[in-house]
């Protein structure tokens, strides 16, 4: 996987095959519908590590404006496997809160909403096709379309990349600390603060996923200023284990307690906006029902996450890992330092 376009393809045939293996499962059980098997065999990973691709390209590569097309062809499809997930999980979530029936029904009715706008895009974007009958089958459109797109494209060389690599990576991080010292990102805001500093930390580990190797664990650094987060439990988590090529060519190399610390801040924020999200979530499901938020809240329970208290830890946990930690400017000097 040394060429860009050898990563592109390979995280193609992922979701290809997972649609495939989808397609076959909804021949045997239709209800609720083929992106319901879409989302149960996780295939969003690979459509976010070709939008991880294709933002790489858009940033840093040759073709931009197509790079901007894979880019938008990748998110439509993750976009709606995103928002049936977000429903699928209210669903589970009122097995706890158990919201009236109506609110229920409101549920599933979201969610199937989500599984119909996945299936027009699938069937725009040329992965699927419908005959008469309304009978569901693979298309080869899509695939062809985008792997098309792909050969026409210019990438640049290995070790180009790299120090092209090394800069994004550098600058993106740098953005990332400069943004909240700077108070550029609004964090008593949810979704266009907290959310987006998320959002923006977390490609950062999905470029490192989806380029297949090109991207490993500092193994050499022995003193760094972030070395307390090293350590066997969190390299052992799955999601800290980044793909391995021994083959490849002029590698890049992340800080080992910046990619460690970055995981725990991504994951750690996650577990504040999710369910201060479903908290503002039913507060405004729950009034259109004619609840009152009193009533909302017994429901909630634990789960209640209310919008002053996200921001208070959110905005903690930030200032610790960006202005204690500093994790974000050692991160960006890390790749700094390994450019010629």
């Amino acid at each position: 996987m040394n060429k860009p376009v050898d990563r592109f393809n390979h995280h193609l045939g992922a979701f290809e095959n997972k649609l495939k293996e989808a397609l076959e499962a909804y021949a045997g059980n239709p209800i609720p519908g083929l992106g319901d098997h879409l989302y149960n065999l996780d295939a969003r990973t690979p459509l976010f590590q070709l939008q991880g691709l294709a933002r790489i390209e858009k940033k840093a590569g040759k073709d931009k404006d197509k790079a901007e097309e894979w880019l938008l062809h990748a998110k439509e499809l993750e976009d709606a496997i995103g928002k049936y997930d977000y429903w699928v999980a209210m669903i589970q979530n009122n097995k706890r809160w158990k919201f009236p029936e109506r609110i229920e029904r409101y549920f599933k009715m979201q969610a199937a909403q989500a599984l119909g706008v996945l299936d027009e895009r699938l069937l725009k974007l040329g992965w699927i096709e419908k005959d008469y009958t309304g009978a569901v089958r693979f298309s080869d459109e899509g695939v062809k379309r985008f792997r098309k797109s792909l050969k026409k494209a210019d990438f640049h060389g290995s070790c180009k990349e790299r120090k092209k690599l090394l800069e994004l990576y550098r600058d993106e991080a740098n953005e990332i600390h400069q943004k909240v010292v700077n108070k550029e990102l609004d964090l008593d805001h949810v979704e266009f603060g907290i959310h987006e500093f998320r959002r923006n930390t977390r490609w950062l580990g999905i470029y490192a996923s989806a380029l297949l190797g090109k991207v490993r664990i500092d193994q050499s650094t022995g003193q760094e200023a972030l070395k307390h987060f090293v350590t066997p439990a969190r390299s052992s988590i799955r999601h800290n284990q980044l793909p391995q090529n021994e083959s490849q060519e002029d590698p890049l190399f992340f800080l080992p307690g910046g990619f460690y610390a970055m995981s725990d801040l991504i994951a750690g924020i996650g577990d504040i906006k999710d369910p201060g999200l479903a908290t503002e979530e039913m507060m405004r499901i729950g009034k259109l029902f004619g609840l009152t938020p009193a009533a909302i809240r017994k429901h909630l329970g634990k789960d209640y996450y209310p919008h002053a208290k996200v921001i208070k830890d959110a905005k903690a946990m930030i200032r610790n890992y960006v202005h204690k930690e500093n994790v974000f400017s050692h991160i960006a000097e890390h790749f700094d330092k390994q450019i010629k």
